[in-house]
Parts: structure tokens; C-alpha cells; sequence
């Protein structure tokens, strides 16, 4: 099924991006089977990009991009264009101008494997950390910011030190 393109339905961004908010599914789509990481089911940005635009009646997914495993390895995708802003009822304005990043799945019972914080920082976060100049303490979890204080976004399996670590490694800033 392929869903139109609607930007006249999505918030502009005016304002330069000051932060990077990292999620999994859990927030948006955790009862969705195609968003589930398990045995049994395989997750697809596409699966969950029907599901939102059918049943949510939304034209894009809530995050900029998404990190998501592909035949054995992790790929990066661009689900939402950088000219747009992604609005959360839990997260305050301060964070509007914020790129929100996903890794597809939810990670509240099972850890994420190291090649995926690799894949999240090499492909996306250093990049745009050097691009718009900003630190990796801008980098923050969707539960450190929500208002909603039972929130677990990204699930208890995500480890932001070992994100951070990679986010290091792969650093393409100059010092």
C-alpha cells in the first residue's frame, strides 16, 4: 500500500534542531505486532507507517529516522524529512526543535545488540551532531524528557552508555 504524501499536514521547522531524541516503539505503536521484536513477528517501518496513517490517521511516522534490522543486519532509514518537525504530547516545547530517531522494535524486555548502537551512531547521530554542531549531551532519551513519568522510551533493554560509547567511536567531529 503506498500512503501520499501530505506536507501540508506536518509541522514546519523554523527553529535550528538543538537535540536528538532517541525512542523505540514502545511509545507509539507497543501494541503493534509488526513493531514487536521477537521470534514470531518481524518489525517494518513500512507495516507500522500503514498502521499510523490507517488507524491514527497520520501521513508520516513520528520520528526522523529509524534503525531497523534487516536480513541479519541493522540499516538506517529517513521516515520523516529533516524540513518538518515530529510533535509529542509528553515531550515540553523546550524540545520541539529536536531530531527524534528510532530504533524499530520494543525494547523493554530484550537488550539491543552492540552492532545496532554502531549502526545508530555511525549512520545517523554523528553525523548529525557534527552537522549541526551541537554535543552529545543534547543527545537524550524519550523518558528523560517526557512528562509522563511512567514512560520507558526506549524500553529498559536500551543502555545509553553503550549508546554514547559508539556515538564516540564513530565520531566525525574534529576536536
Amino acid at each position: 500500500m503506498q500512503i501520499p504524501y501530505k506536507p501540508t499536514f506536518l509541522p514546519k521547522a523554523i527553529k535550528k534542531f538543538r537535540y536528538i531524541i532517541i525512542h523505540d516503539f514502545t511509545c507509539q505503536f507497543g501494541s503493534l505486532d509488526k513493531a514487536r521484536v521477537d521470534q514470531k513477528t518481524k518489525v517494518t517501518t513500512q507495516g507500522t507507517r500503514v498502521y499510523n496513517w490507517l488507524f491514527k490517521n497520520e501521513f508520516e511516522l513520528p520520528y526522523h529516522f529509524i534503525c531497523e534490522q534487516l536480513q541479519g543486519d541493522y540499516e538506517t532509514i529517513l521516515a520523516r524529512p529533516f524540513c518538518y518537525f515530529c510533535e509529542y504530547d509528553d515531550i515540553p516545547e523546550q524540545y520541539l526543535p529536536s531530531i527524534h530517531i528510532a530504533i524499530a522494535g520494543n525494547y523493554n524486555f530484550i537488550n539491543i545488540k552492540q552492532r545496532a548502537y554502531q549502526q545508530l551512531a555511525y549512520r545517523s547521530i554523528s553525523s548529525i551532531l557534527r552537522w549541526f554542531q551541537f554535543g552529545s549531551p543534547q543527545v537524550l532519551l524519550h523518558r528523560e524528557i517526557s512528562t509522563n513519568k511512567d514512560l520507558k522510551c526506549p524500553g529498559d533493554g536500551f543502555k545509553k552508555d553503550k549508546m554514547l560509547s559508539a556515538i564516540k567511536q564513530y565520531s566525525l567531529m574534529k576536536k
